[in-house]
């Protein structure tokens, strides 16, 4: 999620990034207005309802594997850039391993000490366990997605189904505290005892990950031409798979039906798989757009801006929704609903694309990618030279 400003970027890669931050933080913010992961926030009114419709259509599971993979994504630009300047794979294996470390450690301060929703860490976890397959032929790593899938669709049911029965049974699935001290206590006890770990299997980030590693190698979202009608079918099937998959958990999520707690966790785990393929017709569309759009137009700039520096206000965005939603500061969100808690997240973001073009404007780095490329990279060459 780092960036360099002294080479080649990609527009639609910076679009997809700065965008995602968008999507990111209106999935967060339901989360501080009474959503639980199984469960949309009750409506206050007739918006509310519409925008929990919109979320889980177009946000809810959809947000997620599209940063995932993104990241994925941007793991072979780091990969080629170290083969490119002549090193080894070993040095590049390293790096990855470092950035898997820092990004545990990052991941750490937002959720632990900042008190956010975060992903860093289990991004970080993910990545500890893959790296060997970044180096593996194109074959070996079809066959890893495939059989990683298949595990998850037999592991998502099981697991969520268990958990919406324990949310029933005792409300096991809030998410909110009452208090910094009880968020404190509560995210360092699950982080210490393989939280980022365990996120990885109730949410299927590795494959959103590896798929943005293929779709890296074939060099997909690189604005070549000849890869266009290709992206226009991931895009229209994607789509197209991504609504069908969230017709039931909308209807359910909405009060719309009634299911069992099993029958619920098997929606949800039906949401998040079809989510996957729609955070790839995600980039897809991106991935067509980037042509056709040129730095100097005025609502893009901003955007690419954000999506360069797309740690540094992950990490600010989501110390801000605390600030402005939790229950024990603002809490804005629980006490007037989803419409308002979006309207913040909103408001957040284009903060965030202000700054973000200051910055720009500036030719400077965000500070926290900035920091995070210095402990990744231990020599000032690599800082200077490298791609995210």
């Amino acid at each position: 999620m780092n960036h360099s400003l002294n080479t080649k970027r990609f527009i639609s890669l910076d679009l997809a990034r700065g965008m995602m931050l968008l999507l990111v933080a209106l999935a967060h913010a339901s989360l501080y207005a009474g959503s639980t992961l199984l469960s949309r926030p009750e409506s206050m009114h007739s918006m509310d309802t519409f925008l929990n419709y919109v979320s889980v259509f177009v946000v809810d599971n959809r947000a997620r594997p599209m940063f995932a993979f993104l990241f994925g994504y941007g793991l072979t630009l780091i990969v080629a850039s170290y083969l490119k300047r002549n090193r080894t794979t070993r040095d590049a294996k390293m790096s990855l391993y470092r950035r898997a470390l820092y990004l545990l450690i990052f991941g750490f301060f937002l959720s632990v000490i900042v008190g956010g929703q975060d992903i860093l860490a289990i991004y970080g976890a993910a990545l500890l366990c893959i790296t060997w397959l970044i180096f593996k032929s194109d074959k070996i790593l079809i066959r890893a997605i495939t059989i990683i899938s298949a595990l998850f669709v037999v592991i998502l049911p099981v697991m969520w189904g268990s958990m919406a029965v324990m949310q029933q049974n005792e409300n096991a699935l809030q998410l909110t505290h009452t208090s910094y001290l009880e968020n404190f206590s509560s995210q360092f006890i699950q982080f210490i005892t393989g939280g980022p770990f365990l996120g990885n299997l109730a949410l299927p980030i590795v494959v959103s990950i590896l798929l943005g590693i293929w779709a890296g190698r074939k060099k997909l979202l690189n604005e070549q031409p000849d890869h266009k009608p290709f992206l226009k079918k991931v895009a229209i099937v994607g789509l197209t798979i991504s609504v069908i998959g969230a017709i039931p958990q909308a209807l359910y999520s909405n009060g719309i039906i009634e299911l069992s707690p099993l029958l619920s966790g098997l929606i949800f785990s039906l949401h998040m798989i079809t989510g996957i393929i729609g955070g790839v017709s995600y980039a897809a569309i991106f991935g067509l757009l980037g042509p056709k759009l040129v730095q100097k137009e005025v609502f893009v700039r901003p955007i690419t801006a954000l999506g360069k520096r797309s740690l540094t206000f992950f990490m600010l965005n989501e110390a801000l929704l605390v600030v402005f939603l939790s229950t024990y500061t603002l809490n804005l969100g629980e006490t007037f609903g989803l419409t308002v808690s979006w309207s913040v997240a909103f408001g957040i973001w284009l903060l965030a694309l202000l700054i973000a073009t200051i910055l720009e404007k500036k030719q400077l780095n965000g500070p926290m990618d900035h920091l995070f490329r210095k402990l990744v990279h231990r020599k000032p060459r690599e800082e200077k030279q490298g791609i995210d």
